[in-house]
């Protein structure tokens, strides 16, 4: 996004009596286009992302759902995630949940998406002692969830 943003600046800002601002017109007309075309698809939808951060010998199974849909279950090694998104009913009452089984014998069941929710996009992070809430890159983890034995 910020190659076609830099592109429309740089091209738009090349007088057309060079001759190179009219070979651009076209494409910059079709960028702006694409781009705002799909910021209307996506505008309003929420984002849920799954983290195994278990470390390097816990593999995760989850299975997560709505009361409208369901996501296919996911198995996870260390470091990989999954994610899915969707656009919130008209009454802002859509929430999702997540029931996820370890290989080293734990388990959880949690709301991973309610509207009430601070994030809009929650990013989860599965660890050792618990299940974090936190930003896409990792920082700002807060632990939300403890982990129950099987």
């Amino acid at each position: 996004m910020k190659f076609a943003t830099i592109f429309v600046l740089l091209a738009t800002t090349i007088p057309a009596t060079t001759g190179i601002g009219s070979v651009f017109g076209p494409a910059v007309d079709f960028l702006v286009e694409a781009i705002a075309s799909g910021a209307k698809e996506h505008a309003g939808e929420i984002y849920v992302r799954v983290m195994n951060s278990m470390g390097p010998d816990v593999e995760i199974t989850a299975n997560c759902a709505s009361a409208d849909d369901k996501i296919d279950e996911t198995k996870l090694k260390d470091g990989e995630s999954f994610a899915w998104s969707f656009k919130p009913n008209i009454f802002r009452t859509t929430q999702f949940w997540c029931d996820v089984t370890t290989s080293d014998g734990k388990k959880k069941h949690w709301d991973v998406y309610i509207p009430t929710m601070d994030n809009d996009s929650p990013n989860w992070y599965l660890r050792g002692p618990g299940i974090y809430l936190g930003k896409f890159d990792g920082s700002q983890l807060q632990k939300k969830e403890s982990w129950e034995q099987i």
